[in-house]
């Protein structure tokens, strides 16, 4: 199958969503597909040089990047309303000649553009997209309707849903999880082994991975850290993400204030793999924010690495994590933003090494199917299904 496809984020980034869009590629190339990825980049200046720009993303995100990169000369300011519609302009016209079988993009713009020219295209999102933003509604209303329109892939079904009572086809609509790049945790070590191997004191540890910024409630965290180091003195707390932002440096300070806190910074492959599993606790800030008031975090990434190391987890009861996050079995959930509960829900994780060796098991478990090759299979039967049905 030969793919293309059109992303506006520039790469490498810290933002989690390239790592989600370089991972699915490399996965879907792994599986077989000829896979033509469409960048933008600035019109005046140097052009970069395709293959340097490869090999970055090849050191950036860890993984194979066995697809090809087409550069679109479609940045011209730093405004993205001025220059989203030039990137689709350019971008539908080049990714939508005969020589693919479709168009997979997470971009409105050039869906619509290739949709125009017939030209059989799939969408993806983690959003619930016309509950957050209504005037998508007729356009894809519209699109539904067009026979070349394959669909929406969503990494969840909490988003799929929102499709369908929309009144999109359900046949159009499948939710097809993300995933972790196994070969990063194909070797599971022990919380012990996992800080030897990073130099990090022998302490009992609560990890959190991830953005480190205000909106994605890590207050939550440190106001949690700081009450159960009262009950555990020798607890330490590992915050793994870019630290050196301007939106991470006050919390990181923060933080740092109540001792024993270790900020390794933005991590990739084994290093990253290797920091969760250094982890007595695993956690993501409980609250509903992220989900339900800023719409920018549905199933984080995270969740499925969470699962890939082994650990038990501490989490929030949203409905996006109860698809793959049972409470006792796989995590222990709690009631969003209640500081009490979480507190206790972090305290009883660390004075209960049976309760953490079955949540640690049941975790890793359930992350066998939820790679990032798996999810490329995933892809590849949605869209040969979709293409055939055309």
């Amino acid at each position: 199958m030969r793919i293309a496809c059109v992303t506006d984020e520039p790469l490498p980034s810290l933002d989690t969503a390239t790592v989600q869009v370089v991972q699915t590629l490399s996965a879907l190339a792994r599986a077989g597909a000829r896979v033509d990825l469409y960048l933008p980049v600035p019109l005046r200046g140097p052009r970069p040089d395709p293959d340097a720009l490869k090999a970055a993303l090849v050191q950036r995100y860890a993984t194979t990047c066995g697809f090809d990169i087409h550069l679109l000369p479609g940045t011209v300011s730093k405004v993205r309303a001025i220059d989203k519609p030039a990137q689709a302009a350019l971008a539908f016209l080049e990714s939508t000649d005969r020589r693919y079988d479709l168009l997979y993009s997470r971009l409105v713009l050039p869906m619509l553009g290739a949709l125009g020219r017939r030209r059989p295209v799939l969408f993806e999102t983690y959003r619930p997209l016309i509950r957050q933003f209504p005037l998508t509604r007729w356009p894809f209303r519209i699109a539904a309707r067009r026979p070349s329109f394959l669909g929406i892939v969503t990494h969840s079904e909490y988003t799929r849903r929102s499709f369908e009572e929309e009144g999109l086809p359900p046949a159009k609509l499948r939710a097809i999880y993300n995933g972790y790049d196994d070969r990063a945790f194909a070797e599971q070590l022990s919380p012990a082994a996992a800080r030897e191997a990073l130099g990090m004191p022998q302490r009992p540890t609560l990890v959190y991975a991830g953005r480190i910024a205000p909106f994605k409630q890590i207050d939550l965290i440190i106001d949690a850290y700081a009450r159960v180091k009262e009950r555990l003195p020798d607890v330490q707390l590992v915050l793994a993400g870019a630290a050196d932002t301007s939106e991470a440096r006050p919390l990181i300070e923060r933080a740092r204030g109540l001792g024993d806190v270790i900020t390794p910074g933005y991590l990739t492959g084994q290093a990253f793999a290797r920091a969760l599993m250094a982890g007595d606790v695993l956690t993501i800030p409980p609250s509903a924010r992220p989900l339900a008031e800023f719409g920018n975090t549905v199933l984080p990434i995270k969740t499925f690495q969470y699962l890939a190391a082994g650990r038990a987890m501490v989490v929030g009861d949203t409905p996006d994590t109860a698809e793959l996050l049972h409470h006792d079995h796989n995590s222990l959930r709690v009631k969003p933003d209640d500081p009490a509960a979480y507190v206790e829900a972090i305290s009883r994780a660390f004075a209960d090494d049976g309760l953490r060796q079955r949540l640690g098991e049941a975790a890793r478990a359930r992350a066998e199917d939820l790679t990032w090759d798996a999810r490329a299979g995933r892809l590849l039967g949605f869209m040969g299904e979709r293409l055939a049905a055309m």
